[in-house]
């Protein structure tokens, strides 16, 4: 799933690029958008981020169109991954790549839980 990104102003550093730290933000732009599309759940995610890697490939700097795919690459128990490529959509030059770690969590219980059997296919579609 392509996702456009809107950066704002106080994305960029004094240079006129992406700051390192927002490429986090931009991943959970994505994981906002997947899981609400996928799953057709609201925004009360069930889940927490247990990991989180970036990898900084090339610049991204103002006025730069950019879009982020994100895709379920791996299926665990309690958990799963989600992987992102951020892109410049003029040429599909990749800015940065990363995944996250979803634990399901039951927020009342505070504790893990096992990914529901009706959530799983969601998780997979494209």
């Amino acid at each position: 799933m392509r996702v456009k990104l809107d950066p704002r102003y106080s994305d960029y550093d004094s240079r006129g690029h992406v700051n390192n730290a927002v490429y986090l933000t931009y991943f959970e732009v994505a994981r906002h958008r997947a899981w609400r599309v996928l799953t057709g759940l609201t925004a009360d995610f069930p889940f927490i981020i247990a990991e989180a890697r970036v990898k900084y490939v090339s610049q991204a700097k103002f006025g730069d169109p950019l879009a982020i795919d994100i895709k379920t690459t791996e299926i665990r128990t309690k958990a799963w991954v989600w992987s992102y490529r951020i892109v410049d959509v003029r040429d599909e030059r990749v800015v940065a790549e990363g995944s996250t770690v979803q634990v399901y969590y039951d927020y009342d219980l505070q504790r893990t839980m096992p990914i529901p059997d009706i959530i799983r296919p969601n998780l997979m579609r494209d």
